[in-house]
C-alpha cells in the first residue's frame, strides 16, 4: 500500500514540475481546444422470439427467445485542437506558425509571434512586417555600454570592462592601443596597422623631407 501511495506522489509531482517547467519556458501551452460532434456506432442487444416448430392446432406451440444486436448511432461531443493548433503531450494543444519566429520570440497564436520575457519588439529595426525582438535591460545601461541580453550589458566596440572583480556594475573605458596600432572590434585587440604600397611610399617621402628641411636650416645658420 506504501509503494503504491509514493508511486502516485511520484507521478503527481511529475506533473506539477512538467507543468512548472512549460510555464517557466517559452512555450505556449494554451488551450486551444474547440468542440467537435463525432458519429459513434455500436451495438445493443435485443430480445425476440420466435416459434419453436410448425404450428399445429394439435399441438401447442412452443416459443424460443433469442438474442440479436442491432445497430445503433449515436453522436458524442469530443475536444480537439482547433485549427492552427496541434495536440502535444498529455491533450494539449500548441499554436503552430507557418514561418519560424525570429530570435527571442516563440509562437503565441497560430502564424504569430510573441516577444519571449525580457524582450520587447523593437520599432527602430524592422525588416517588413518581421517581428525584432530587443533586449530589456531595467535602468538601462552604463556610458558606452549597450544592452546585448535580458539584464545584461556589454562595452560598445573600441571600449573595454576596467570594473574591479568585486564590483557589480559595468565600467566600460576606451581601449588605448600603442603606435601605429588600432582596435579591430572584429578581434576585439589592437592590432598592427597594415599599409598600402603607395602610404607607405607617402610616409617614407614625409620623412625625407623633414630630414632635408633640417639640412637646410642647419647650412644656412650663420657663422659665428
Amino acid at each position: 500500500m506504501a509503494s503504491m501511495l509514493q508511486q502516485v506522489l511520484y507521478t503527481v509531482l511529475g506533473l506539477v514540475l512538467m507543468t512548472i517547467h512549460l510555464e517557466v519556458s517559452s512555450l505556449a501551452i494554451t488551450n486551444g481546444h474547440c468542440q467537435k460532434n463525432i458519429s459513434v456506432k455500436y451495438q445493443v442487444p435485443v430480445a425476440k422470439s420466435r416459434l419453436a416448430g410448425p404450428s399445429n392446432a394439435s399441438h401447442p406451440v412452443d416459443m424460443d427467445s433469442y438474442v440479436v444486436y442491432e445497430e445503433r448511432v449515436r453522436w458524442d461531443n469530443i475536444q480537439v485542437c482547433c485549427p492552427g493548433y496541434r495536440t502535444i503531450l498529455f491533450g494539449f494543444c500548441e499554436p503552430v506558425c507557418q514561418e519560424a519566429c525570429p530570435a527571442h520570440s516563440y509562437c503565441a497564436e497560430p502564424d504569430r509571434c510573441h516577444c519571449q520575457r525580457g524582450y520587447e519588439p523593437s520599432h527602430l529595426h524592422t525588416t517588413g512586417h518581421q517581428l525584432v525582438c530587443r533586449p530589456v535591460c531595467q535602468g538601462g545601461c552604463p556610458e558606452h555600454s549597450h544592452c546585448v541580453a535580458h539584464n545584461e550589458c556589454e562595452c560598445w566596440p573600441g571600449f573595454k570592462d576596467a570594473s574591479s572583480w568585486f564590483s557589480l556594475s559595468l565600467r566600460c573605458e576606451r581601449v588605448q592601443c600603442g603606435h601605429e596600432q588600432r582596435f579591430d572590434p572584429g578581434r576585439r585587440a589592437c592590432v598592427q596597422i597594415e599599409m598600402s604600397m603607395e602610404e607607405l611610399m607617402q610616409r617614407v617621402a614625409e620623412r625625407l623631407a623633414k630630414g632635408l628641411g633640417a639640412e637646410e636650416d642647419s647650412t644656412n645658420e650663420p657663422e659665428s
